[in-house]
């Protein structure tokens, strides 16, 4: 286990069921994307560029004191588990992880607040809020960009506001989301139909690692699609709307599955997903995601499942493949990974 990992705690304190709603809704993140003045974007950028918006950044960072016993990662010294280890934590993105040219990723000790530096845009500025707690992380994102802003020149134009690599951030640049847990909408058939009309809301859905993923035991990232044409506090108040209507239409799916004939069929397929959690001897990340969801929702239902939320959190990221090597502290190869987990599992629920 390198030596990154290890300065990491064995939790994840942001995944702590809190605020309301706790059985829907996992987690919120604001970020916002900045870029400084007089660079080309990182696309375009030469690595020398690249190299000194780097230094400009952290020494940014550090100036602020917000993570005085924060990490300092430069990505090309992290060995490939440790960025998988990262990834999966949501501190840093797919893109930042496999980053070759000068890039890094600065995460606070309780990894609520972290920046990359170098992906798509030269800075992203991320906070991460247990629950659904919209307000509570905006006003972090926002504290964190404001002391950066003093010390770094950001790439602003008055008709279009802050410049991004990507038109869809050109504006605020801010990107609010919720991970959303909407099993009932999904056993139901119905989130095609949410999908769509959410598209229509200017909402976007993605998989649980954000851009380019795809959904896990019913996991959806829901969040705003563009950044331009209104306020900070617009996209916040338009993303808690739209959250509050999908926990209606959940809890609404939710009671459907238990009347009548349905009440048997939901109670057999959550109750077998526990069975199969309580005693695997071997499970995939992905066999444990699909009945960790059924289960959790059985939670939400009133059942007794033998977890509380917040253990549901943390089980469903520290169940994922290099949390799993993290824990074990030796290097495991994809079986031994899978028996490692059904065994984690089991004494969780015994």
């Amino acid at each position: 286990m390198g030596d990154v990992i290890k300065s990491f705690r064995p939790y994840v304190a942001w995944a702590n069921a809190r605020g309301g709603w706790p059985d829907m809704i996992f987690s919120t993140r604001v970020r916002f994307a900045r870029n400084l003045q007089g660079f080309p974007f990182p696309n375009r950028a030469e690595p020398r560029q690249l190299e000194e918006i780097r230094r400009l950044a952290l020494a940014a960072v550090k100036e602020t004191g917000i993570f005085q016993r924060g990490h300092f990662l430069k990505m090309e010294a992290l060995r490939q588990q440790e960025k998988r280890f990262l990834v999966e934590r949501h501190l840093v993105s797919h893109a930042l992880a496999s980053a070759v040219l000068p890039a890094a990723a600065v995460v606070s000790g309780d990894e609520d607040l972290s920046v990359m530096i170098n992906e798509e845009d030269h800075l992203r500025l991320h906070c991460l809020s247990a629950g659904f707690a919209i307000e509570e992380a905006f006003r972090s994102a926002l504290a964190l960009d404001e002391a950066l802003g003093r010390a770094l020149p950001f790439a602003y134009s008055p008709r279009f506001g802050f410049l991004a690599a990507c038109p869809t951030n050109t504006g605020t640049g801010i990107r609010v989301s919720c991970l959303a847990h909407l099993p009932a909408l999904s056993r139901l058939g119905r989130m095609p139909q949410v999908l769509e009309n959410l598209s229509r809301l200017g909402v976007t859905a993605r998989g649980i690692y954000g851009e380019g993923t795809y959904v896990l035991g019913d996991f959806y990232q829901i969040s705003n699609a563009t950044c331009l044409g209104r306020s900070e506090e617009d996209f916040c108040q338009n993303i808690d709307r739209v959250i509050r209507n999908l926990i209606r239409q959940e809890i609404s799916a939710r009671e459907e599955l238990l009347k009548g004939g349905l009440k048997l069929r939901t109670e057999d397929v959550v109750y077998r997903a526990l069975g199969l959690l309580k005693n695997a001897r071997t499970l995939s990340y992905e066999e444990f995601m699909q009945n960790i969801s059924l289960v959790r929702m059985g939670a939400a239902m009133g059942w007794r499942m033998g977890l509380d939320f917040s253990t549901f959190n943390q089980v469903t990221l520290l169940m994922q493949p290099a949390q799993i090597q993290a824990a074990a502290g030796r290097e495991l190869n994809p079986a031994g990974r899978d028996a490692f987990r059904a065994e984690s599992v089991r004494g969780k629920l015994a």
